[in-house]
């Protein structure tokens, strides 16, 4: 049985609500940062991905936006290697690039602003440097 602390209880509600935290830099204080939960589909997770579901009750693309690689390795025991972990992640296009842009329809994070051509998940994510791309795509 683990013990209650104010640390444990303001871990489990950040997590809950889909919030992790980030050092920017060695000499910085952590901040807050708001993860885009992604939907993947059942038939593109492998029986690994299944079983590490399982083990942990979270959703395997929560687990892999959740950190860095090697954090998370640690949070999945280490039972998978690192370049498994960053296979997975490109596999399941859970890092944005020029070439895979959100998608908007089903999209979670959506809002006003994105009729206007504002991708809030790229906002969140910091990637300013791709709004202007999905800005053009979504009013085309």
């Amino acid at each position: 049985m683990t013990k209650i602390t104010p640390n444990n209880i303001r871990q489990k509600v950040l997590s809950e609500r889909g919030i992790t935290s980030f050092k920017p830099e060695l000499r910085k204080r952590s901040r807050l940062h708001h993860v885009p939960q992604p939907v993947i589909p059942r038939k593109l997770k492998t029986p690994l991905m299944r079983y590490l579901e399982l083990v942990h009750g979270e959703p395997i693309e929560r687990i892999l936006v959740s950190g860095s690689l090697s954090v998370i390795a640690e949070k999945l025991d280490n039972e998978v290697a690192v370049s498994t972990i960053s296979k997975w992640i490109k596999k399941l296009k859970l890092r944005y690039m020029v070439d895979n842009l959100p998608q908007c329809e089903n999209c979670p994070s959506y809002g006003p602003a994105c009729d206007g051509g504002i991708c809030y998940i790229l906002i969140e994510l910091e990637r300013y440097d791709l709004l202007q791309l999905k800005r053009k795509e979504m009013l085309e």
